[in-house]
């Protein structure tokens, strides 16, 4: 008989959690077929993981120490059966836009991505699971276990009478919203009872009397048990929206078809936790939004110094199987085509393209766009810039599931020395300058997306290409005409780049500065609209002495 080693910080003998006791079922139903070994997670040792000849199943791991998941990750027999979105340094999605974290909040990414199979409780938690760590190991079990004495107990109590017009759940736990339910209860005029704190028995009791159960939770409830429990015992429920449940069709049902449901959901449920554990395949059950693919846009001019650096830093980048690089060589007379070709031959999404003529960044990216991109997404590759491992993977997650922005940066490093990468560099902490504040048309005086934007390819469609007009500020011209647009960007708060300030590049070197503020000033004066009066105010002089300046 196999073993399951199933880990958890505690279990139904020591906290009368629907963690705990969700757990404490799917053991239960487990053993008829496995031989179940319960181990609490503080109490693991690498020592006796090593030891183990068997399957782990990881629920909650809070005390789970780090050389266990460090060990557990080589081994990779083992999966996460996910409760509180341990995936995420609060374990609350909601404090978020779109239940989606910022990068520096998500935590445990190799521990579950390295897992065999994320077992999720519902479509809401998987697919939240899925938009934050982009993993494609995640399946649905749409349902939480209960024992068979429990489902038996709510069978007998569904048709009490009910007595409690309004009623909510005491406890102490801030996530379960007590305040809000009392909250609501005062601006609607509702006399609330409340449930005590009382052993399960005598909670399904009490809550089999309450004819309106007002349950308002302050996190993304993974499934919400209690939510169930009280549709099968016929209470209509007033919440918000933070139940994962809710998206499972069966909720809409209540009482004995309800129950009935639940009973054949946990059968189904149970088959595929066997399945995982005996090494089939499953079904995801839910819906996977596949990363769209992204168009990175780059060209050189006398590019050898760089060329080689940011082919290797580009083709590490996590989803640069998710993308095309298209390359255009701007007629230089250097050697890069040699070493862009050795590329070509081993990564088949790189599409190379030497021009007969010295082409201008703006017609290059134009080309790129108007010709050559079959992206969703488009960004722009400097040869002199560096990014990291994630930057794409982080960025794209960002537009994928923030459908009203049109436009993702973040902050970058800034270096002056040349060829450094993003793990081993000398800007000690030095920023961008530009890209620092979050986005607002006003901060749009400096140019906010810097040397790492990302953004949907479709706005061209709209709003035209990069004006030929401006070869130093063809990027500035092109951001505030989508901010003109009311096109929407969104800072992520996260450095993700190395940006090179080259005291040779096209809009760094000396000699390219009378053009470049001429430019600049042409732009700042065409938009003083967007900067508003205090920015108008501070930087006119400087954009006037630059006319000046140009001119002399």
């Amino acid at each position: 008989m196999k073993v399951i080693y199933f880990i958890s910080d505690f279990f139904a003998d020591e906290i009368n959690g629907g963690a705990e006791k969700c757990n404490e079922a799917l053991i239960e139903k487990l053993s008829e077929d496995f031989q179940i070994s319960k181990i609490k997670s503080s109490e693991l040792t690498t020592e006796k993981i090593e030891n183990f000849n068997g399957f782990f199943i990881i629920a909650n791991f809070f005390q789970l120490s780090e050389e266990c998941k460090s060990v557990l990750i080589e081994k990779k027999e083992y999966v996460i059966y996910e409760h509180d979105h341990k995936y995420i340094s609060t374990n609350n999605p909601i404090k978020f836009r779109n239940f989606l974290a910022p990068q520096s909040y998500i935590i445990n990414k190799d521990f579950f991505r390295s897992a065999k199979y994320v077992m999720c409780q519902s479509k809401k938690h998987a697919e939240t699971v899925y938009k934050n760590l982009l993993i494609d190991n995640i399946v649905n079990l749409g349902v939480n276990f209960w024992k068979d004495s429990d489902l038996d107990l709510l069978s007998a109590k569904m048709k009490n009478q009910k007595e409690v017009k309004y009623s909510a759940m005491y406890t102490q736990n801030p996530n379960k919203g007590l305040n809000k339910a009392v909250a609501y209860a005062k601006q609607n005029n509702l006399d609330l009872d409340m449930i005590p704190n009382l052993p399960y028995e005598n909670f399904i009791e009490h809550l089999s009397k309450v004819d309106n159960f007002v349950f308002f939770p302050q996190w993304l409830e993974s499934y919400s048990r209690v939510a169930v429990e009280a549709r099968v015992l016929n209470c209509k429920i007033i919440t918000n929206n933070l139940l994962g449940v809710a998206q499972e069709g069966y909720f809409k049902l209540k009482g004995a078809d309800l129950l009935s449901t639940i009973k054949k959901e946990m059968k189904k449920a149970l088959s595929v936790v066997k399945s995982i554990i005996n090494e089939e395949k499953v079904q995801r059950n839910f819906n996977r939004q596949p990363i769209p693919k992204i168009t990175i846009s780059s060209t050189f001019y006398e590019g050898d110094e760089f060329i080689k650096g940011f082919l290797d830093d580009i083709t590490s980048q996590t989803i640069f199987d998710k993308c095309e690089l298209i390359i255009l060589n701007a007629n230089s007379p250097g050697k890069e085509e040699s070493i862009i070709l050795d590329y070509c031959e081993k990564y088949k999404n790189i599409i190379y393209k030497k021009l007969d003529y010295r082409a201008t960044t703006t017609e290059a990216i134009n080309m790129v766009i108007d010709e050559l991109a079959t992206g969703e997404f488009i960004t722009i590759g400097n040869i002199d810039d560096r990014r990291r491992k994630d930057c794409l993977e982080v960025q794209a997650k960002h537009l994928m599931f923030n459908q009203d922005v049109d436009l993702v940066y973040s902050d970058s490093f800034q270096t002056e020395v040349g060829n450094e990468t993003y793990e081993s560099n000398s800007a000690n902490g030095n920023l961008y300058e530009h890209s620092k504040l979050q986005f607002s048309p006003e901060n749009m005086i400096k140019c906010q997306p810097g040397p790492l934007p990302m953004w949907r390819i479709a706005i061209h469609r709209d709003l035209g290409l990069f004006d030929k007009e401006y070869e130093f500020a063809n990027d500035w011209d092109m951001w505030l005409r989508m901010v003109d647009a009311g096109k929407k960007f969104l800072k992520i708060n996260d450095v993700l780049g190395l940006y090179y300030f080259n005291p040779k590049g096209r809009s760094t070197s000396p000699e390219s500065f009378k053009e470049k503020i001429k430019e600049e000033s042409k732009l700042f004066f065409k938009y003083e609209h967007i900067f508003g009066e205090r920015n108008c105010n501070l930087y006119r002089q400087h954009f006037l002495q630059g006319v000046e300046q140009s001119e002399e």
